[in-house]
């Protein structure tokens, strides 16, 4: 009995062996093991077909009626700050991931894959330069943030950024080149504080309004960089008011070089209606103060590429827009003087010669009714300004010789020396050198006692340009 035992055990290892033997001597067999599941995202993956309508919807509306069809569970932790965008979307069975492809492209965002299984929607990153003196070139030239904010702590430099930027703001509404210069400097401060202490949003705000600076002071090169970078800044954060900005004022730029003319009317249209769903809802008090002036700044700037690219009954209806919406700002005056003229050439083109002139009266009385003898004169270089914007060089000159007169009764070199500034760059834009060569002359000696050599740098340049 121990020995038929023994046997069967022996026999048994045998068989084991042989098996074992057998299996690593057997090729694998290539469709034995499962292929992966291909998903969302993967190279090679198509998803199921869907029909689906959905017009001036909400955003987070349309990306959820799509992910619903295709039965997918996702998260979109920032979809409230979507709430106000619309879009529309309408497809007849099509793949329902090259649907929300399109509809992330368009509004730079990403989906991608949690740890559970989910799909998560979230702004798509931009590549933004960073690393010491990324903003180097672009603030070269301004005086750095004082030393008594750099010593203070995040919290503290971020409030003193905000103080700065509201300081900003006013001086870029007094109309005058110079205060101009100071808005740009406060800008940057403002700026340099918020890129030190991480806060892109309100970063992407400052580099806009630092754009918007220089090009008033016609530094176009610095403020086309201003604006790319405010909407890098603002498609990292989430701020689409200053991607919108930016990208009109973009395409605002390709414009006066007679670049990208579709370009140029879809930024408009985007600007435009931007401006309508935000002041549409019912609920306003939600846009804070500084919220309103940028959205008056860019219905304004939507109108202005209207007019350039022709289309003036478009362009009126954005400049009644902005006239109305600078007028409910306690500091709109610029803004009013500003509309007010557009929508006198807009209307003269259009053979609309009351609307015209009613236009032009109440712009004349905001600037006449400004709170100081000073405000007005600003308001009215200003006025002369977008006249010769709107290609009315003769009017622009004019008015600057105006303000220029009313000058004398004051004693304010800093005012006087953007109005020369303004009229050196018509009289060069008119082709009279000589004249704009004694204008730019004038603002150096203006200015030659100040430590800042901010003016001495903007005249040379200016007088190298000249022929």
């Amino acid at each position: 009995m121990n020995s038929l035992m023994a046997y069967l055990r022996l026999l048994g290892l045998w068989l084991c062996l042989l098996t074992t033997l057998s299996l690593a001597q057997s090729p694998a067999d290539p469709n034995s093991a499962p292929k992966p599941k291909l998903r969302y995202g993967d190279p090679g993956y198509v998803g199921a077909r869907i029909s689906f309508k959905c017009e001036s919807c909400s955003l987070p509306d349309v990306i959820q009626g799509i992910l619903a069809k295709a039965g997918l569970r996702f998260e979109f932790p920032e979809a409230q700050q979507w709430q106000r965008v619309a879009d529309t979307v309408v497809v007849n069975e099509e793949p329902w991931n090259e649907v929300l492809d399109v509809v992330l492209a368009r509004h730079q965002l990403q989906a991608t894959w949690s740890e559970v299984g989910r799909l998560v929607i979230a702004r798509r990153l931009t590549p933004v330069a960073t690393g010491p003196g990324k903003l180097g070139q672009l603030l070269a030239g301004l005086p750095p943030v004082p030393v008594n904010i750099t010593t203070l702590n995040p919290a503290s430099r971020a409030i003193e950024a905000e103080r700065l930027f509201r300081e900003g703001i006013g001086y870029f509404f007094l109309a005058n080149p110079d205060d101009s210069r100071l808005a740009l400097v406060r800008f940057a401060w403002a700026t340099r504080i918020f890129d030190e202490v991480e806060y892109a949003g309100r970063e992407a705000t400052a580099l806009y309004m630092l754009g918007a600076a220089y090009l008033d002071l016609g530094q176009t090169a610095r403020a086309r960089e201003a604006f790319q970078r405010a909407r890098d800044f603002g498609q990292n954060a989430g701020n689409q008011r200053a991607v919108v900005l930016s990208e009109v004022s973009l395409a605002y730029l390709d414009a006066l070089e007679g670049k990208s003319p579709e370009t140029a009317r879809r930024a408009a249209a985007a600007g435009l209606d931007f401006f309508r769903q935000a002041t549409a809802r019912t609920n306003l008090s939600s846009r804070s103060l500084i919220d309103r002036e940028l959205d008056a700044m860019l219905v304004t700037l939507s109108g202005r590429l209207f007019f350039r690219l022709g289309d003036m009954e478009t362009a009126y209806q954005a400049f009644d827009l902005g006239f109305d919406a600078y007028t409910k700002l306690d500091d709109g005056a610029r803004g009013v003087v500003e509309n007010a003229v557009w929508l006198e050439r807009c209307a003269g083109t259009l053979g609309r010669r009351t609307e015209a002139q009613q236009a032009i009266e109440a712009g004349r009385s905001v600037q006449r009714g400004a709170r100081s003898a000073r405000l007005q004169i600003a308001l009215l270089a200003w006025m002369g300004m977008v006249y010769g914007e709107s290609g009315d060089l003769k009017k622009a000159l004019e008015l600057q010789r105006e303000a220029l007169t009313a000058i004398r009764q004051l004693s304010d070199p800093a005012l006087e020396t953007g109005v020369q500034w303004n009229l050196a760059r018509i009289q060069a834009a008119l082709g009279n050198y000589a004249d704009a060569r004694r204008s730019y002359e004038n603002v150096l000696k203006l200015t030659e006692k100040e430590d800042d050599p901010f003016w001495r740098t903007q005249v040379q340049e200016a007088l190298a340009r000249l022929p």
